[in-house]
């Protein structure tokens, strides 16, 4: 092997390789889906209307000493859409709201966390709802409960014209309001080995 394709060989090591190297470092938090929630409000007719996604599952890579290295990966099982009445959950399922049957899944996605002033933490990510994408910002508060768990609790609002969300006769924003606000709490557990 020639220094040429030796220095080739070590610069596509290093591409591939260091990355995945990187990424291991970082500890991965694995949720504890009956101790974590994600719910919603909107508000329709001038009154709230909440709701809850039963399951929802991802990857958490955070190093609480290394935040800018964070990558987290978030995926909402959309049919798992639970509200206080049973017609509000069948009417979100429809091609008007979520669309379930062509879009089953929701997802976030996000790299690097930041603390800010206050104590609290924000991400920006992208959210993917049906088949719409958009920047979103989350903030929350974080805590470890011990040297292997950890809690996190917070919040955004989305403006669900922006994903498509309510379309048809709901299109309009003058009965069901246009921002809506997504609250979350999650528990996890820090993978063993980590």
């Amino acid at each position: 092997m020639n220094i040429k394709a030796f220095v080739h060989f070590v610069w596509m090591l290093s591409l591939f390789i260091l990355p995945a190297l990187g990424l291991a470092s970082v500890p991965q938090w694995i949720i504890v889906p009956d101790q974590s929630q994600l719910s919603f409000t909107a508000t329709q007719n001038d009154a709230p209307v909440s709701g809850q996604f039963k399951t929802f599952s991802g990857q958490i890579f955070v190093d609480p000493l290394d935040l800018a290295s964070s990558r987290i990966d978030i995926v909402v099982d959309m049919n798992s859409v639970y509200a206080s009445y049973a017609e509000l959950k069948e009417t979100l399922i429809t091609a008007d709201w979520f669309n379930v049957q062509f879009f089953p899944q929701a997802e976030f996605k996000a790299q690097g966390i930041q603390q800010l002033l206050d104590g609290t933490y924000q991400t920006t990510g992208t959210l993917k709802i049906r088949d719409k994408t958009v920047p979103v910002t989350l903030t929350f508060k974080a805590e470890q409960l011990s040297a292997d768990k950890g809690i996190v609790e917070g919040s955004t609002v989305i403006k669900r014209s922006l994903f498509g969300v309510g379309q048809g006769e709901w299109s309009s924003t003058e009965e069901v309001k246009d921002e809506v606000t997504v609250r979350f709490k999650v528990v996890a557990i820090r993978q063993q080995g980590n």
